[in-house]
């Protein structure tokens, strides 16, 4: 029952997003914004950079916090809708809401991401052709891990009455390792190194990921009581 459950879910929060359109356009243009304010500000070639020695910190930095806006609004929609108290009376089981909720959460953040990083490569002149799927790789594993921890903070704070401000100040601290692994996974990549020079960190974030998906299967259902 939690697989139909989880899918039912997700399909309601990204039905609900293709109407509104909330998440999507806010993470997209804050993105976008981001991004030309860094290809506006470094001139990479006159400080005799290249683009992998500084892009992956700039893909990092779009990435987790335009993430943050679609993690926020994934629990604000059920509070302004008065849909809290309807989620916990819900006759399934709570890890199944939470698994729904990831999924919609990370779906959201990688259509986004799918959008910024080609824009990346216009904005600052670079060819991702040999390392776009050593990049995507990167991108997926630790965006899954991100939105565990997002969405897991993100029902905990949905109840105060300062949770936009609450949601990064838990989130940025605990997923620091997270985005460490990711930058450096990413600039590796960028530099068009092989899977040996990198898969541990893949390694490390996978890990990452499954202790917090765990996490939020078992703590979700005290998370909806509260």
């Amino acid at each position: 029952m939690a697989a139909p459950a989880m899918f039912l879910v997700c399909g309601k929060d990204l039905r609900l997003e293709l109407r509104t359109r909330e998440s999507l356009t806010a993470a997209f243009f804050f993105a976008v914004l981001v991004q030309l304010v860094f290809s506006f500000a470094f001139q990479f070639q006159e400080l005799s950079l290249r683009f992998e020695d500084v892009g992956a910190g700039l893909i990092w930095i779009t990435l987790t916090f335009s993430a943050i806006l679609s993690l926020q609004n994934s629990f604000l929609i059920e509070r302004e809708r008065d849909c809290l108290q309807a989620l916990a009376l819900c006759p399934a089981d709570p890890s199944a809401i939470f698994l729904g909720k990831l999924t919609a959460n990370v779906v959201l953040i990688l259509t986004v991401q799918s959008m910024i990083l080609p824009l990346s490569v216009v904005l600052f002149g670079y060819h991702l052709s040999a390392a776009a799927l050593p990049v995507a790789a990167v991108v997926v594993v630790n965006t899954v891990g991100f939105s565990a921890l997002g969405t897991l903070f993100a029902a905990v704070t949905v109840r105060t009455r300062r949770s936009e401000l609450l949601l990064p100040l838990l989130l940025f601290p605990a997923a620091t390792p997270l985005v460490i692994w990711g930058v450096k996974a990413t600039r590796l990549c960028l530099a068009e190194r092989g899977l040996s020079s990198y898969g541990y960190l893949l390694t490390l974030s996978a890990c990452f990921d499954a202790i917090f998906i765990v996490a939020g299967i078992l703590l979700f259902d005290y998370v909806l009581e509260e």
